[in-house]
């Protein structure tokens, strides 16, 4: 229909109505839904209407206006702000997996000079105890049981501890401090605290395996930090070989257009600057046919990144497939793809796309790295 309208925008209603005004100077009908005129101030879900016949024209006019606002809203949020990784946290459970983490976390210190810590948590239960006389005596067992659990687990932290200092001995490798830590508790809850304490730039911990014997392949205690922390992680399957991140030579970033997409991009490539890796910038869309909005959306971050970051190595692509999964394994076939990265506050996407029930044929073939950003 020619007269059919469509929603272009959907912004705060200052800058709704900011659009509005550029869009009518430049000849676009164009009108606000959603708008509250008792609390206009009040920002957010304010709809840009225009007819569809012109909106190859109102999209050049608002790309302008996107950069703009794109640079302004990371600007005062992360105002001149990169990751500087140089506290990196190593969570480990004294699994088989426990000393490839640790590989990796002094591969990547080696990388930015950064310290690491190791930290194990052991559970400890409330101590049992039972009335008598108008008293309370501690059940010695419990005490005695909670005392060699922290003893065994002591000994085992210090001997990934001693592994590692010895080898950057070995390798004479100056700069890098290497601690331990325990803590009685519940895993994911100790770890959080750990992060308020030790304030990491960086997490590595272990996924859970083909045989974990759940759907989840994140794991319980993996996905409850992802949900809570702010520190990115770098997530490494227990299945598989070692990865070499020096091997590693192209990142597909997953993005949903999210305006945080920006910063989370300019991150990743700060920390993979050390090593020579290539950026894709990914969405994947089931639909056959071209969106304009979606390649509009892809556009803006083209070059918002090219403003931000250069002539850097990211490339920004949309993906046609009626499968998404089938899209997503067959470009990271193609472009020889290993490492995923991704927003956590997509953790929806991210169970959906990556470790839901349909991808997890994908994920245990490619035991793939995911890097979350938050």
């Amino acid at each position: 229909m020619k007269d059919r309208m469509i929603t272009l925008a959907t912004y705060s209603y200052s800058r709704a109505q900011l659009l509005q005004t550029r869009l009518e100077s430049e000849g676009v009908e164009c009108y606000l839904k959603n708008l509250n005129l008792i609390q206009s101030a009040i920002g957010g879900g304010v709809k840009v209407r225009i007819k569809e016949e012109d909106l190859n024209r109102a999209l050049k006019i608002i790309e302008e206006l996107d950069l703009s606002y794109a640079q302004e809203d990371l600007d005062a949020a992360f105002p001149h702000q990169n990751i500087d990784v140089n506290r990196i946290l190593v969570p480990v459970d004294f699994s088989d997996f426990s000393p490839k983490l640790c590989d990796s976390a002094v591969g990547i210190a080696k990388k930015f000079n950064a310290d690491i810590l190791l930290f194990h948590t052991y559970f400890a239960s409330a101590i049992e105890t039972v009335p008598f006389s108008d008293s309370y005596t501690y059940n010695s067992t419990v005490v005695e049981v909670l005392s060699e659990v922290e003893k065994n687990a002591k000994a085992k932290i210090k001997e990934l501890y001693y592994d590692i200092r010895n080898r950057l001995e070995k390798e004479k490798v100056e700069g890098i401090e290497v601690d331990y830590a325990l803590s009685g508790g519940t895993a994911s809850s100790e770890i959080l605290n750990m992060c308020n304490k030790y304030q990491p730039d960086l997490m590595i911990m272990g996924s859970r395996g083909e045989t974990a014997g759940t759907t989840n392949l994140l794991g319980s205690v993996v996905s409850n930090v992802i949900e809570e922390t702010d520190v990115p992680m770098l997530i490494l399957s227990d299945q598989g070989d070692e990865v070499d991140f020096d091997e590693i030579r192209n990142i597909m970033y997953a993005t949903d257009f999210d305006k945080a997409d920006f910063r989370a991009i300019a991150n990743l490539k700060y920390i993979t600057q050390p090593y020579d890796m290539k950026i894709h910038c990914v969405h994947f869309d089931d639909k056959s046919t071209d969106d304009p909005m979606e390649e509009h959306r892809m556009q803006i971050i083209r070059k918002y990144l090219k403003r931000a970051l250069g002539d850097s190595e990211v490339s920004c692509r949309i993906i046609h497939e009626d499968e998404k999964m089938e899209g997503i394994e067959k470009y990271i076939h193609d472009h020889d793809v290993g490492l995923i990265a991704i927003l956590a506050r997509k953790h929806n996407l991210l169970q959906r796309l990556f470790f839901g029930q349909m991808s997890r044929k994908l994920f245990i073939k490619t035991h793939m790295p995911i890097l979350v950003f938050h």
